[in-house]
């Protein structure tokens, strides 16, 4: 992991709720919980006392907490940020945290079919799940079933990256779209034949949403093209992803039989305009890699990106229809995760035990109704 843990004081930062604008919810009901890496503490605490102040706006009470286990080992620290976490539930009622920073992940290995390792955030999310290391590998390998009790999204980058993250939130929260409200499908050759006569419902998000799908079209080119050209607020996409290792950190389009790669790195310098990303890309969300993953790159490496669901293994969200049907009620995107995942992800554990979101999970694709007011800048 890039990130070293610091071993700070703790601080609880807690907002009052104030009753502005007209969200749909009640005052004073829902809470979230924000784990900051200590030594992220003292560099993001504009930002997080900004967050907290903007999102009592939206009725939520927002409970900062930097992170210093008590334990040594990595497993131990991982049981320390469970139990905190349903703590905050029973003391507080959180319906879900942001993690920031370099935290404790839990990592998985599956027993058969596809061998692989890879972390997952089911076991922060379940109360009762039970989840075992039969032969103390250090890697999780047997679990009962998983139902999400709570959800939780990492937010990894550095200082100023995170600090430009939040100012975007804000921005996001008290402007309007970061990108032209529109939605791109884009389908690599390998799913060429996938149905989109409903646009996965995003059709019920977005009155213009377009889609590239015929092996002709599918293109690196054609993909770079709308997002470096108008941009969407919104992309679903199926590509290749690459396997973890030396080589992660990249799409691989198949575009008539010849591979062509767009790393992590690229979407940075071409600030690809988009801020919420559904990656059908095997491999694409894995943060615990040296190298930067896709859905970091996407989150917190351009200046549009701001929520991103996707896969630390091989897998992607089956069938997306419910969640951006969740979405398009106005759910936040760490609701629509829960309501999809308990209703349809417990069901294919080979394509969905490596499922995390990164970014603000209490964001809305259909926009908070906000007081307008300036924007804060982020430190350069």
């Amino acid at each position: 992991m890039r990130y070293l843990l610091a071993i700070m004081g703790i601080f609880v930062l807690v907002t009052s709720v104030i009753v502005c604008g007209d969200t749909g919810e009640e005052p004073g009901t829902r809470s979230l919980l924000v784990v900051v890496e200590s030594s992220l503490r003292e560099p993001l605490r504009a930002s997080l006392e900004q967050y907290t102040e903007t999102m009592a706006l939206a009725r939520y009470e927002v409970y900062v907490v930097p992170w210093v286990p008590e334990s040594a080992g990595e497993r131990e620290k991982l049981l320390e940020l469970k139990t905190l976490l349903f703590e905050y539930v029973d003391s507080h009622g959180i319906e879900g945290a942001l993690l920031v920073g370099d935290l404790p992940v839990a990592m998985y290995r599956m027993p058969e079919g596809y061998r692989e390792e890879f972390p997952t955030e089911l076991f922060l999310q379940g109360r009762d799940a039970r989840v075992v290391d039969t032969d103390n590998d250090g890697y999780f390998d047997a679990h009962t079933e998983f139902e999400v009790d709570i959800y939780t999204s990492r937010l990894i980058g550095t200082q100023t990256q995170l600090e430009k993250y939040f100012a975007r939130l804000e921005k996001y929260r008290r402007e309007g779209p970061l990108v032209e409200r529109s939605a791109f499908i884009f389908i690599d050759d390998d799913w060429s034949g996938k149905c989109t006569s409903d646009a996965f419902r995003l059709s019920q998000l977005y009155s213009e949403v377009d889609c590239i799908q015929e092996k002709s079209e599918s293109s690196l080119e054609n993909y770079l093209e709308r997002l470096t050209g108008e941009g969407a607020e919104f992309v679903y996409q199926w590509v290749h992803g690459a396997p973890p290792g030396t080589y992660s950190g990249w799409l691989a389009f198949d575009h008539l039989e010849d591979q062509d790669k767009l790393r992590a790195i690229d979407i940075i310098a071409g600030n690809l305009k988009a801020s919420f990303v559904n990656m059908a890309n095997c491999y694409g969300a894995r943060f615990t890699d040296a190298q930067l993953s896709v859905a970091e790159a996407y989150t917190v490496g351009t200046d549009y990106g701001l929520a991103v669901i996707g896969s630390t293994k091989i897998g992607a969200v089956a069938d997306p229809r419910l969640f951006h049907e969740s979405l398009a009620k106005g759910m936040r995107w760490g609701e629509a995760y829960k309501a999809w995942f308990n209703a349809e992800g417990m069901k294919n554990e080979y394509w969905h035990l490596g499922i995390v979101l990164m970014g603000d999970p209490l964001l809305r694709v259909t926009g908070d109704r906000f007081p307008a007011g300036p924007s804060p800048e982020a430190t350069p």
